[in-house]
């Protein structure tokens, strides 16, 4: 069901204009740029998204968007997860209209739901979604749900589920869930250990960082596959530098900004609540979009 899900998948940001509505023009840039970067795919609509501030009908304009730029060239999937039970299905469905070839959603959180009422939506949102196999998105630190390794167990084998997103430093129960499922596909989520990730058993990944280097990333999978460690750890500590300084500015403010100076996005503004990038980081951020964008050609 998901062999062709595995690889290097950005999570793709949403760019928004200084009215703070979507701006269409630069979400297509964004997409494009991407793919110059030779990914494999695009994990549309999730954290770095910014979907949880985002209207439904905002979150499927994005998938009809991304899905007009990148159909067929590369996978997609199609991040619908909300609290809502119903909405998540709205957007699954409108997942499968757009030709998207897979659905991811986050357990539903704020509410202590109970373990079974996880499964229940799950369940509920795979039977929407008509065939697409789902990726289930564990994210405890955002979240707030700390499955345990017994739940994640019942989880990945749901009927329809075909993948998980592990964003978790716990690479143990990476090392875990791959020995107990040898034909999952399973994403690394956290960029800063992507190359320990992929040691611990995981196919491929999604993250947000993706988005500015994703070349890098490619260049780590591709030497751990070769059994260069060392060329891994070398690419995952310049990864690291970076991801140090976004950390410092905020991740994704930091992300559009460089992707501002890359002439990719128009506005380096990520939706209120979330505050603009304090000017004293823009030197660095802006020498850094220069630095990859060298590296890049």
């Amino acid at each position: 069901m998901a062999k062709d899900l595995r690889g290097v998948m950005p999570a793709l940001l949403t760019p928004f204009d200084a009215q703070q509505q979507l701006d269409i023009d630069s979400l297509r840039r964004l997409v494009r740029f991407n793919l110059s970067q030779g990914i494999d795919g695009l994990y549309v609509g999730g954290s770095t998204g910014e979907a949880f501030v985002q209207s439904i009908a905002e979150r499927e304009q994005v998938l009809e968007v991304v899905a007009e730029e990148a159909k067929g060239k590369i996978t997609l999937i199609a991040h619908v997860g909300t609290v809502s039970t119903e909405e998540s299905q709205q957007l699954a469905r409108a997942a499968c209209r757009y030709g998207f070839d897979a659905v991811s959603a986050v357990t539903p959180f704020y509410y202590p739901f109970s373990f079974e009422e996880h499964c229940d939506h799950y369940r509920a949102i795979i039977d929407a979604a008509e065939g697409l196999p789902m990726v289930v998105y564990n994210i405890p630190a955002l979240s707030g749900v700390k499955l345990t390794l017994d739940q994640i167990n019942t989880l990945v084998t749901l009927p329809g589920v075909g993948a998980l997103k592990q964003t978790s430093g716990d690479l143990y129960q990476m090392e875990q869930i791959r020995r107990a499922h040898p034909d999952l596909v399973l994403y690394n989520g956290y960029d800063e250990i992507f190359a320990s990730g992929l040691l611990a058993g995981a196919d491929g990944g999604i993250g947000s960082t993706y988005n500015i280097m994703g070349w890098r990333y490619q260049a780590i999978a591709n030497a751990v596959r070769e059994g260069d460690n060392a060329t891994a750890q070398r690419l995952q500590s310049e990864c690291n530098k970076v991801i140090d300084l976004l950390i410092r500015t905020g991740v994704f403010r930091g992300l559009k900004t460089v992707l501002h100076y890359m002439d990719v996005v128009s506005v380096p503004l990520c939706r209120k609540p979330f505050a603009p990038v304090d000017e004293k980081f823009v030197p660095e951020l802006k020498a850094l979009a220069e630095q990859l964008m060298a590296e890049k050609r």
